[in-house]
């Protein structure tokens, strides 16, 4: 019966051991689903220097420097394989909803506030580098290659009235970061933090604005909090 116990515990040791070492850092072979949520910046204006404002008078103002969107929200969920220790492979689907930039102007007719916001969707073919794949914090480079469909806003609230337009362009998307993730104890949990640049461009034409037209290269920051299961 003795033997029966040891040979049991040592069958039990061995059937746990890939378990254990599974949840040790990354190997080859390895899947990782991944669900995002944070904060986003975009990094320049609108570039919409054709657009204009004429008050009462007759006087014309050149909206010069609104920008496309104002901080947002980004949240977005992705899969990787593993195809050695230190690259993963997957995919990606994202989005962000960029807060309202406002451009006041003031005239002897009165004030005008000019608005732009901005949402955006990301389908993306996605990979990361790790440095460190053995260790429990790891150090990794995530980058993304897709589709970016962005749906635009322009409003204008003012004392001859108030008006708005929208338009929905479709291009490449991008990104490029850097990562750090932790396991959660002995578990295949784990959390961990992003700072990516990522970039699309958008058609300004879709507005429909007299005068307004051209593709233009947005780009944002983003800050993602990140929670990640290992199987």
């Amino acid at each position: 019966m003795k033997k029966l116990a040891v040979l049991g515990v040592l069958l039990s040791i061995l059937c746990a051991w890939p378990t254990a070492v599974k949840a040790e850092g990354i190997q080859a072979g390895d899947q990782l689903a991944s669900g995002y949520l944070g904060a986003l910046a975009p990094l320049q204006d609108a570039g919409l220097g054709d657009l204009y404002v004429i008050d009462g008078g007759g006087h014309t103002f050149r909206i010069n420097d609104l920008d496309w969107g104002d901080a947002g929200v980004g949240f977005g969920a992705s899969y990787l394989y593993f195809v050695n220790d230190y690259l993963g492979l997957g995919g990606e689907l994202s989005g962000g909803v960029f807060g309202e930039a406002e451009y006041d102007l003031s005239s002897s007719w009165g004030h005008t506030t000019i608005k732009s916001s901005m949402n955006t969707f990301n389908a993306m073919a996605v990979g990361r580098l790790n440095v460190n794949p053995q260790s429990r914090v790891r150090v990794y480079f995530p980058f993304g290659l897709g589709l970016t469909s962005a749906k635009g806003k322009i409003e204008m609230e003012s004392w001859g009235g108030n008006g708005s337009v929208d338009g929905t362009s479709t291009s490449l998307g991008y990104f490029v970061g850097a990562g750090v993730e932790a396991d959660l104890g002995e578990s295949n949990w784990m959390i961990g933090g992003e700072m990516r640049y990522q970039g699309f461009q958008f058609d300004t034409g879709k507005y429909d604005i007299d005068g307004v037209s051209g593709k233009e290269n947005y780009s944002y920051l983003s800050f993602l909090f990140k929670v990640g299961y290992k199987f």
